[in-house]
């Protein structure tokens, strides 16, 4: 694999007494995930009862944020956490392990001040002991300031288990992993006495040779030298993004800003974890992992394909159809297509399909969980620019149908002028008596039904997304009860994986905010911005320029990176240009779908890849996707030069 979102290894097993701290941390951690859905449904219920519940909001933002400092030491450990490996993976093993133990070294440096400066946060509030701002005054800010300290320690304690082991695998130092301890030992002897002495003590600081006019900085230069360690952090060593970032905003922090500037990474950090809304990107995550554990998705593709009749290309429309409504349920693509490569595509192969388009089927099909709410980027899209969620779920509902019509039209076509393409289903599909179709119909009321509990309590004003997600946990796990695949174990791993996804999230944001927030300290976003709005073209260009970046970026990169990025650059600009912010976020949301499968490190790709038969390389898959890509890119173009079809459904309803 050239890119991970997530390491495809399910699991590494402690090795010592320190990890085994750190898993069943991270384990017991997880079931706040689950206090936190009991707990917003018993709100829910008591809202309809006018019963005031004042202390639901600081017990589940409390939970939740403690779930996510704590879970990126238990990502760590799972090595969960993102890199872009498209160098990475062409090294030695040799080099890779190099590479690995440069990595973790400016990883601890960074954690190291994020430590510090939690331990800062957190001893003022134990002090004055901190508490929420309702009528019970809750200790929030204690507990949660408490806990970030306590998650960045247990994430210096797995990097330094993680740095140790590769160094035991490397064996003999060479010289470049010397030279890179040895630098970043200084830097670090240096960095920490300047923070133990408040900044008072600081020798050979870089300001004194701005100040003596020996070096001029302009933000011009800054952005390059930015862009270039971006590169060599990311692209070359394959470092973790949420590290990587993170040690360039020390590092430009320090050099050209100063020491307690670095305080802004907390602060940003406490700001963003405290946010109920982010209730909800554990609850989809969990939503989606407990479809797939439990078999109603696979139970799902069964009741709806048997309807493929004797149309060529029928089975295909089938699968488009299925992943349409799995779209509508989880939010998230990686399991969706794991969950068609497994099903539908062998179908389709067995029945005479053209591999290539039962590949792009599949892969197309499993990207709507991108387009299709309640989608996890519009989510996080909506908590970065500091925009309504759930307008941009109605923006994005009918674009992302569009797509799923514009993907069957284009099936119907191609089969329909060459049947062989897509053969008619046969005899012991086609000849199922109507009434036993309508009879296997009963497997598609349990995803209904948790459609229409999330997105009919969002639309309808019965809820907020984040209450409306614990709901489709509830809805997914009655389904399950209802199926007989309900089990405590299945819960318990599904509430695992969500720990692990969030940690490496959360940790992912904390390490952009701080870049980010270096960044515009030093006068960057406000000199992209005036760049952006400042080029000689008419407004519409420039919206082309940013789908043109965001295209590119999206062949090389996840779209949560991407998103972390461009936003705070990209957000003031489009409204700067007086657009809207709910249209662009569609926008955004398309062009990360053509992320997802563009070549030469598409998502997409890698998660069919691992679950499709030998025979299909990747090569082929890329291939087959083209169409797709090309089918995605006029869906783009449609709602980028026609607005209203993505926000005439906001407008009605609002």
């Amino acid at each position: 694999m050239t890119e991970a979102t997530q390491a495809q290894a399910p699991d590494f097993t402690p090795t010592n007494a320190m990890e085994r701290i750190v898993v069943n941390v991270g384990k017991v951690l997880s079931f706040g995930y689950a206090l936190s859905i009991m707990v917003t449904i018993y709100d829910v219920a008591m809202d309809k009862m006018a019963t005031p519940t004042i202390w639901v909001y600081d017990v589940v933002t409390t939970a939740i944020a403690v779930s996510f400092v704590i879970g990126g030491s238990w990502a760590l450990q799972r090595r969960e956490h993102i890199q872009i490996t498209a160098l990475f993976d062409r090294y030695s093993e040799r080099n890779k392990r190099i590479c690995d133990a440069i990595g973790y070294v400016g990883s601890l440096i960074y954690l190291f001040v994020v430590m510090w400066f939690s331990w800062r946060l957190a001893s003022e509030a134990v002090m004055i002991w901190e508490v929420g701002g309702s009528a019970w005054a809750q200790p929030t800010p204690v507990v949660v300031k408490v806990s970030m300290f306590l998650g960045t320690l247990l994430m210096i304690v797995q990097g330094g288990i993680n740095l140790r082991k590769v160094m035991a695998d490397l064996g003999p130092a060479p010289v470049l992993v010397k030279a890179a301890f040895a630098i970043a030992a200084v830097f670090a002897v240096w960095l920490g006495v300047s923070l133990a002495s408040d900044g008072a003590w600081m020798p050979f600081h870089p300001l004194d040779m701005l100040a003596g006019g020996y070096f001029s900085a302009s933000i011009q230069t800054i952005s390059l030298l930015m862009l270039a360690c971006f590169v060599l952090f990311i692209i070359v060593l394959g470092m973790p993004i949420a590290f990587a970032t993170g040690l360039i905003a020390v590092i430009f922090c320090v050099v050209f800003r100063d020491i307690d500037a670095l305080s802004i990474i907390t602060f940003r950090t406490y700001g963003f974890i405290n946010s109920y809304v982010l209730l909800s990107v554990p609850m989809f995550l969990l939503m989606a992992a407990i479809l797939d554990k439990s078999g109603v998705a696979h139970d799902l593709y069964d009741a709806l394909k048997i309807w493929a009749g004797g149309l060529p290309g029928g089975v295909a429309v089938m699968t488009l159809i299925a992943a349409s409504v799995m779209a509508a349920m989880t939010g998230i693509i990686g399991g969706e297509i794991i969950l068609l490569g497994l099903v539908a595509l062998p179908q389709m192969l067995r029945l005479g399909y053209d591999p290539k388009l039962a590949i792009g089927v599949v892969c197309a099909g499993g990207s709507l969980g991108v387009m299709i709410p309640p989608s996890l980027v519009l989510v996080m899209y909506g908590l970065t620019t500091s925009t309504s969620i759930g307008d941009l779920f109605l923006a994005s509902t009918v674009p992302g149908l569009m797509l799923a019509g514009i993907y069957i039209v284009y099936v119907l076509i191609r089969c329909g002028l060459n049947p062989s393409l897509g053969p008619p289903a046969p005899p012991e599909i086609r000849d199922i008596p109507t009434i036993q179709k309508f009879a296997a119909m009963k497997k598609v009321l349990l995803p209904l039904f948790i459609i229409a509990s999330v997105l009919g309590s969002i639309y309808g004003g019965l809820a907020s997304v984040s209450e409306a997600a614990a709901l489709g946990v509830a809805g997914v796990i009655i389904a399950a009860g209802l199926r007989g695949t309900l089990n405590w174990g299945m819960l318990r791993e599904s509430m695992f994986t969500t720990m692990s996804t969030c940690g490496m999230l959360i940790w992912l944001t904390i390490g952009a905010n701080a870049m980010v927030g270096v960044y515009n300290l030093l006068g960057g976003i406000a000199y992209m911005k005036s760049v952006m709005t400042g080029l000689p073209f008419d407004p519409i260009f420039v919206i082309l320029i940013m789908m043109a970046i965001l295209l590119v970026l999206g062949c090389f990169m996840d779209w949560f990176s991407i998103m972390l990025l461009t936003m705070p650059v990209f957000a003031p600009t489009v409204t700067a240009l007086g657009y809207d912010l709910i249209w662009f976020g569609v926008l955004f949301n398309m062009n990360m779908q053509v992320g997802y499968l563009s070549p030469p490190f598409g998502q997409a790709a890698f998660y069919l890849k691992s679950v499709a038969p030998p025979e299909i390389s990747l090569d082929l898959i890329f291939k087959a996707m083209l169409p797709f890509i090309a089918l995605q890119v006029v869906g783009l173009a449609i709602v980028l030069f026609f607005p209203d079809v993505a926000l005439w459904l906001p407008r009605a309803l609002n």
